[in-house]
């Protein structure tokens, strides 16, 4: 692909490279004929999506001049294989994190997750801010349907060579850009925010701001009181109900929660 990440499938500059090459060219379209990519011939293939941007005036003119193969695929077969595509290229890249996962916390998790929710099987949920993935590694156990996001490439190809993520639900993402990505979810999880401190709570509001534009039912876990604190006012701000309170599950992960409604 052209695009150099996921980030960039938003970056409609990368259209003009579209414009060249020979008159050999494959287009992808769903069901209802909406393209989702081009591939063109031009030494080698080079291919762009069209998930987050539209093909452009200049590319829609050039088209009866080319000699057009086309498929067809849904929208959400496209959308897995392109995040499969940037995690296997991420995996190429990084250099893991170390792993330190403590045995029990998956159980923890969903002890909590279980009190929290009653949700069907292969609901969405997002797992923002996922590090390496118990969170998500949870979510499928009991039934969820995850789709994890971080900006911590370490930590993600961490959690990809443990299993604990999956190339095709996981993204390389900037979690105050979300909801320019993703669509309306019925559940989020943020497990283990933080630290939050007056010096970057902006930075962590913007995050949590879009975590509740895009969920309806979310859980966020912090270390302390004063973290949480921050959350619940940011909460308010957006006019959304939310309790918060001590987890005693643990002595240090996920110890204070805010469920928001």
């Amino acid at each position: 692909m052209i695009e150099s990440s996921f980030e960039a499938l938003t970056n409609e500059s990368s259209l003009v490279q579209m414009l060249r090459g020979s008159t050999e060219v494959r287009l992808l379209i769903d069901n209802d004929e909406t393209p989702l990519a081009m591939a063109r011939e031009d030494e080698g293939w080079k291919a762009v999506s069209f998930l987050w941007k539209e093909p452009s005036e200049d590319l829609i003119e050039i088209l009866p001049e080319l000699d057009i193969k086309v498929f067809k695929c849904s929208i959400e077969d496209w959308r897995e294989a392109v995040m499969e595509y940037f995690s296997n290229k991420m995996l190429k890249e990084c250099q893991p994190a170390l792993d330190d996962l403590p045995a029990d916390r998956e159980k923890k998790v969903s002890d909590l997750i279980w009190k929290e929710w009653h949700f069907k099987p292969g609901d969405l949920c997002y797992d923002c801010c996922c590090g390496s993935g118990v969170g998500s590694k949870t979510l499928v156990k009991m039934g969820l349907r995850p789709l994890a996001y971080d900006v911590d490439r370490d930590l993600l190809c961490r959690g990809l060579l443990e299993g604990r993520l999956q190339p095709w639900n996981t993204v390389l993402l900037d979690g105050t850009k979300a909801s320019e990505y993703l669509d309306k979810a019925p559940y989020a999880i943020m497990l283990m925010a933080g630290d939050i401190n007056i010096i970057n709570s902006w930075t962590w509001k913007l995050i949590v701001d879009q975590i509740l534009e895009l969920a309806d039912n979310i859980i966020m876990t912090v270390a302390t009181e004063e973290e949480v604190k921050f959350m619940e006012q940011w909460c308010h701000d957006k006019g959304r109900t939310c309790t918060i309170f001590e987890n005693q599950r643990d002595l240090f992960y996920d110890r204070w929660v805010c469920s928001v409604r």
